[in-house]
């Protein structure tokens, strides 16, 4: 009879397989990631697909940006069938509610306005029914949801410019909802709101007019996306390692104590070590902006690690060099602990993957260009008859909006749309082929490693 202890053992294991990490997304999933501006910028997502696409180099898949700029639940109702469900979606990983909170009703000017309290709770309101809507159309559907709480109003910086006070606590409940939800549903939750509010409240404590948003206090920079990037990536229990490349005695005993590579081509001969080793994936390339983030928070111990280590060393300073270029002097203690190559920019694996990143920047271009003439149609023209001319159009912005105060902006998005919108359909075609080189720019190449004793 088998003991409790080896059946525990099985059904860890195989719970372990069903939920393996790497199998999150999977070989042919269409992951729509559906939101506001925060999401129509999209940096905070194409760090995710950028991980996807070097983590899992051959896995291909696909990442479509239905964001709106200012858009909230209601909108997003409005615009399912011809902007989301299109896409044929095999994922939805929803984050709205910064603009549901309807953020001008918490102006300190409108602080004693009668029913004030009553507007801010019935937006509210809306927001958790629509939420509750936006779900059941998905599931309905046979769509897997990932649901994220917004990320926060920075409400605590000390910085100049008009504070929406207040704003952040109604995102709170928003995040809240969110949980809720998640709980009933048993979806996976990605928690912005909590995590960010965190970690702005740490770089404040020792600059009070730091912020990891941005100037406007709604739209997190680059740094605030990354972070974002991580805390969604470390939820979904996205793999630390890119490899473990372990040097040991023999070529056999390299193979069998490394991951995730392929060890040949072994020797070992008076103080120099030579191997070719070809890994699997590719190390995750952090912007120069994004660089900040990773001193926040463990990025490359969670989810960039590629570590080469050296068994059996004698004591003294070693030169590594990969396909002949050079990684730097080490002492050998720190060769047996293990370098991480992901951090060494010069490495032949790290500037790979910033071609990889390159591809991906010119594809999320043609896509912002896309995602313009969406929000123009979606916030202004869906209504108007005629809007398929462009003559219309254009005279419904002189009448409508040349005059009002935000008309500098307007114009330009209405320029960009009359520009490009004859242009759509080749902008179309060239951001569907636009990745088309991806399986041959990231598939990961052997390398030569050679460890000599200075």
């Amino acid at each position: 009879m088998k003991s409790i202890k080896y059946w525990s053992l099985v059904i860890l294991l195989l719970a372990c397989g069903f939920s393996s990490p790497a199998q999150f997304f999977k070989k042919g999933d269409r992951v729509c990631f559906v939101g506001n501006s925060i999401t129509h910028n999209g940096d905070y997502w194409h760090n995710i697909q950028l991980y996807y696409a070097t983590r899992y180099p051959q896995l291909g898949v696909q990442f479509f940006n239905c964001g709106i700029s200012g858009d909230v639940t209601g909108g997003i109702l409005r615009r399912m069938d011809h902007d989301i469900l299109i896409h044929r979606p095999t994922w939805a990983v929803i984050m709205i509610g910064m603009n549901d909170v309807n953020r001008p009703l918490y102006d300190a000017k409108r602080k004693n306005e009668e029913g004030i309290r009553e507007k801010q709770q019935a937006a509210l309101a809306v927001y958790r029914r629509n939420l509750d809507s936006i779900i059941r159309i998905f599931h309905n559907k046979g769509i897997r949801v990932v649901l994220q709480t917004p990320s926060i109003y920075d409400q605590t910086s000390k910085m100049a410019g008009n504070n929406l006070f207040g704003v952040n606590d109604a995102l709170k409940v928003c995040a809240g909802y969110v949980r809720e939800f998640a709980a009933k549903d048993s979806l996976t939750v990605v928690d912005y709101w909590a995590m960010l509010t965190k970690l702005n409240a740490e770089v404040q404590a020792t600059d009070s007019t730091a912020t990891l948003i941005s100037k406007d206090r709604v739209h997190p920079a680059g740094v605030g996306h990354l972070l974002m990037a991580w805390e969604f990536l470390r939820t979904i229990m996205a793999p630390a390692a890119v490899a473990y490349i372990t040097a040991d005695q023999s070529e056999k005993g390299s193979q069998a104590k490394s991951q995730q590579c392929t060890i040949t081509n072994f020797t070992r001969k008076d103080g120099l070590i030579r191997f070719t080793a070809l890994e699997k994936s590719l190390p995750f390339p952090v912007r120069a902006d994004q660089q900040p983030a990773v001193e926040l928070v463990p990025f490359a111990e969670n989810l960039n690690r590629e570590i080469l280590k050296f068994n059996y060393l004698v004591p003294g300073n070693y030169t590594l060099t990969i396909d002949g270029v050079e990684m730097g002097s080490f002492f050998s203690g720190e060769l047996e602990r293990g370098l991480n190559l992901a951090l060494l920019q010069q490495a032949p694996q790290y500037q790979q993957a910033l071609k990889v990143q390159a591809l991906l920047q010119k594809s999320w271009q043609l896509e912002g260009q896309i995602r313009a003439l969406r929000l123009i149609e979606h916030r202004y023209i869906n209504n108007l008859p005629g809007s398929n001319n462009l003559e219309t159009v254009r005279r419904f912005y002189d009448t409508a909006h040349a005059h009002k105060p935000d008309s500098d902006n307007v114009r330009k998005m209405f320029v960009s749309y009359l520009e490009n919108k004859p242009k759509e359909a080749d902008l179309i075609r060239r951001w569907q082929h636009s990745l088309d080189s991806l399986p041959l720019l990231n598939k990961p190449a052997p390398h030569e490693y050679v460890l000599k004793k200075n």
